[in-house]
């Protein structure tokens, strides 16, 4: 009984593996970027299957915060929303395998604004609904205030298990630390110095973005990765 009990358990426990890896994304999950004014952009992200199975993926919108004044759309592979879609939007994509990519496409003009906007999208295999990703575009975190050039910023090492030193020409004032969604995970102030040690072991592992202010008050970013 001993021995049935196990081999069945173990087979579980690799059908639950399996179905956790169905597919992997062939560009950054993320884009943070600033927007030209009156200027149409294009931004995909791509996805294949794992393996020889055929694939079909699914996406969700989960957060979205791009002003009603921007144009644009939202297009995943096989059909394009026509619009930048509100939160709760399903759709489903065609079916990829082999060399095949799923693709989710955010086409977006701000027109005239210059507002800091994200939108993240949820992509998840239609068999395996829990065992997705979340994608976002995050857009004009900088645009408007003067930045430090970034060959007056170093960051080392990159990336990093334990901590990060962050050297500037001049002293920096403050380190605020931004996930990939967005979220401020840390912020240290009132530093005024050149160089500063920043220990990053308690960061699940990821990319991350370091918005460093100066003593002038200029802001400049670096971005970085958590092992």
């Amino acid at each position: 009984m001993k021995q049935i009990y196990l081999t069945t358990i173990v087979g579980l426990i690799t059908v639950f593996t399996a179905s956790s890896q169905t597919f992997q994304w062939t560009t950054p999950q993320t884009v943070e970027e600033n927007l030209a004014q009156n200027t149409t952009v294009q931004f995909p992200l791509h996805q294949t299957a794992i393996g020889s199975d055929t694939v079909t993926l699914a996406i969700e919108v989960i957060y979205n915060d791009i002003p009603a004044g921007w144009d644009g759309m939202l297009c995943i592979y096989g059909t394009c929303l026509g619009i930048i879609p509100p939160v709760g939007t399903t759709a489903e994509m065609t079916p990829i395998s082999g060399f095949t990519e799923g693709m989710v496409r955010l086409t977006v003009n701000p027109m005239s604004g210059t507002e800091v906007a994200k939108i993240e999208v949820y992509v998840y295999d239609i068999d395996f609904p829990n065992d997705g990703d979340t994608c976002a575009f995050i857009l004009n975190t900088t645009l408007g205030i003067d930045a430090i050039s970034l060959n007056q910023i170093n960051v080392n090492p990159n990336p990093s298990v334990s901590e990060v030193v962050i050297e500037s020409t001049d002293n920096i004032i403050s380190v605020t630390i931004v996930d990939i969604q967005g979220n401020v995970v840390g912020i240290e102030r009132n530093l005024n110095k050149a160089s500063h040690t920043i220990d990053v072991q308690s960061l699940p592992a990821g990319q991350y973005i370091l918005q460093i202010e100066d003593v002038n008050g200029l802001y400049g970013t670096k971005k970085f990765i958590r092992e």
